[in-house]
């Protein structure tokens, strides 16, 4: 055993027994795991969620309300490179004609 640590000796024990080492999840993998875990058990999640509110949970009866709210969402998606380039050309083009004006009233 000498040279080797405790960890990889227990590594090896559990190969000997037929016990394999923990794989961990990625976390792709995880959101999916969860979103299985949740889709199977969501009816029970929502009954528990309002019978608790029911009886009267702060916390859930806030959630409650908080969820039941219609929302409004404003445009999730940020400017693309076009038209932050086409925004970059109208200033441009402003400018110039403001420049442009000056200089013909300062005639």
């Amino acid at each position: 055993m000498a040279g080797k640590t405790q960890e990889e000796e227990l590594d090896r024990v559990k190969n000997a027994v037929g016990e394999t080492k923990a794989k961990y999840m990625r976390p792709g993998q995880c959101r999916s795991h969860m979103r299985r875990a949740l889709a199977k058990e969501f009816e029970g999640i929502v009954d528990g969620f309002v019978a608790a509110a029911k009886k009267g949970s702060c916390p859930h009866v806030k959630l409650a309300t908080e969820l039941l709210k219609p929302t409004r969402k404003s445009p999730s998606r940020r400017k693309g490179s076009a038209m932050k380039y086409l925004e970059k050309i109208n200033q441009e083009l402003t400018e110039r004609e403001r420049l442009h004006k000056e200089a013909l009233g300062a005639e």
